[in-house]
């Protein structure tokens, strides 16, 4: 790191030892306009970081440590094409998928994904059961089917008003294949494999028993036009050895991460089912983000402001852990989407040149609809040791008696959670001085959505700045698979005396395979 970022982490480790930014209604007597001077509108979303353990002086020192990142420099790379994932040297090019006017050969992707999309909803084609798709079930793991789910579940009011219904298949469980059977009309049903490499085992091993389902039916006649199966991927080769025409596979481009890939062919679930014109608007709210994101500058950039606070946090206050709370249904799968995304880019050790990062990176991220949780975990939120910053995530309208009950729980949590309580008894206090940041979204529409997803996502690339590591890779997501695969080829090989692993996991395996 250069001299002037180092000096600048210096000045933020000696003003975090001031134990005075701890007491919010300090900070608040201190600062009548305190609430309006650290809250920032931007399109459909309203951010509120006023209670959080942050003042002026904090808030530009920590955009002076971003400037002395190169911040500014590596946001121009992201958008432009640079070789930003050091570890694959290739760029990374999500923003390009949703813009409004990609690169040709996206455009080219994209148009075909809406063509099949049509083919399909419009009853052009059929199941290779010569029958109309009611079902989509997404075969993924990972970001193949995070991604689609929290767009799916967010965008069609569970699935009530959604134009198809679609369910998952992403471990490889049979409990899970079985509810599939039990639960849809799989000769109408349409199964989209979505795997970028189609390497995935579990994604294969789920298609594959997909297949041998569908192929013990006399009246499976695949065609042409009528297939059961579409292909989302960036391995065409890999595609057309699955046996689905090319007709029906829906390329993406290679440098797209899978965790960033929901605006892409990866995103196929959810167009079926909101429709082109929705997902268009999908696609047009993360691009208003992305512009926001490259002009607006760091004091009132959202997703710099968002990193910056959550890298006070996690390296000058030493908060290990980060709650995101959405007090709306719809919404509720939102943080198993942003665990993927904050907790599998940048929890990591070594920085981009292969040294070893000094100080803690990704936190440890959890969360549930608000009003479920506050029936069980937000006790440790008020009354524990422990403290960590909180996102309440509320959505605005349209209003009923019981969202605006949801919204005031959401408002009064985050009040007392800030204030707390004294009470005569002493297991009856509450300390308060407890973080959060309040977002509320005007409404819930695809925009809307896709201006908070490409927040969060832009969020995640500035802390991997300041901690200098690479978002765009995975390494230690694939060891274990590498193991696995490595143990299921031995099995099979009947050589499993071959592999090398340690006494405890070849007394459970012993144990596993006795119950074979």
């Amino acid at each position: 790191m250069n001299q002037d970022f180092l000096a600048q982490w210096q000045q933020l480790k000696k003003i975090a030892r001031d134990e005075s930014v701890k007491d919010l209604q300090a900070l608040f007597n201190q600062s009548i306009n305190r609430a309006a001077s650290l809250s920032f509108e931007v399109e459909d979303i309203f951010v509120d970081i006023s209670k959080n353990w942050i003042t002026p002086e904090i808030l530009l020192s920590l955009t002076k440590l971003a400037d002395a990142s190169q911040l500014s420099e590596k946001i121009t790379h992201l958008f432009t094409g640079h070789n930003i994932n050091v570890t694959e040297n290739k760029p990374a090019t999500h923003t390009l998928q949703r813009q409004t006017n990609p690169p040709a050969q996206m455009a080219k992707d994209r148009a075909k994904m809406f063509e099949v999309a049509l083919n399909y909803s419009s009853g052009q084609w059929l199941t290779a059961f010569n029958k109309p798709v009611e079902t989509v079930v997404n075969i993924g793991i990972g970001g193949s089917y995070l991604g689609p789910k929290i767009a799916i579940q967010a965008l069609t009011d569970l699935q009530m008003k959604s134009k198809v219904k679609v369910l998952y298949f992403a471990s490889i469980d049979d409990v899970r294949l079985q509810a599939i059977v039990h639960t849809t009309d799989i000769e109408r049903t349409l199964f989209c494999i979505s795997s970028k490499s189609l390497g995935t085992i579990e994604t294969l091993k789920n298609a594959n028993a997909i297949k041998e389902l569908l192929e013990k039916k006399n009246n499976y006649q695949p065609n042409k036009m009528n297939q059961s199966f579409v292909i989302a991927t960036a391995n065409n080769k890999r595609a057309s050895e699955f046996g689905v025409p090319e007709s029906h596979v829906l390329p993406f481009d290679n440098a797209t991460g899978g965790r960033f890939s929901v605006w892409s062919s990866i995103g196929f679930p959810l167009l079926m089912a909101i429709g082109e014109k929705g997902f268009l608007s999908f696609l047009a709210g993360a691009e208003k983000m992305d512009k926001h994101f490259k002009e607006a500058d760091f004091n009132q950039n959202l997703p710099v402001l968002m990193a910056m606070v959550s890298i006070w946090y996690r390296n000058f206050m030493h908060l290990t852990a980060y709650a995101v709370i959405p007090y709306d249904a719809n919404l509720k799968h939102l943080p198993a989407w942003l665990q993927q995304l904050m907790m599998e880019s940048n929890g990591k050790m070594h920085d981009v040149n292969g040294e070893h990062v000094d100080v803690s990176t990704s936190p440890w991220l959890f969360g549930d609809h608000g009003q479920l949780s506050q029936h069980a975990f937000f006790q440790a939120f008020h009354q524990s040791k422990d403290v960590l910053p909180i996102d309440f995530i509320g959505v605005l309208g349209p209003q009923t008696e019981s969202k605006k009950y949801l919204l005031i729980n959401m408002l009064a949590q985050s009040a007392a959670l800030m204030n707390g309580s004294d009470h005569d008894e002493k297991q009856f206090n509450c300390p308060g001085n407890r973080p959060s940041t309040t977002i509320l979204l005007k409404e819930l529409t695809p925009s809307s959505l896709g201006q908070l997803l490409a927040m969060y996502e832009h969020m995640i690339y500035v802390q991997s700045v300041i901690w200098n590591i690479n978002c765009f890779d995975q390494p230690g997501v694939e060891l274990g698979k590498t193991i696995a695969r490595n143990i299921v080829e031995h099995i099979q090989d009947d050589t499993l005396e071959e592999v090398h692993l340690d006494k405890s996991t070849q007394q459970l395996l012993a144990k596993v395979l006795e119950h074979e």
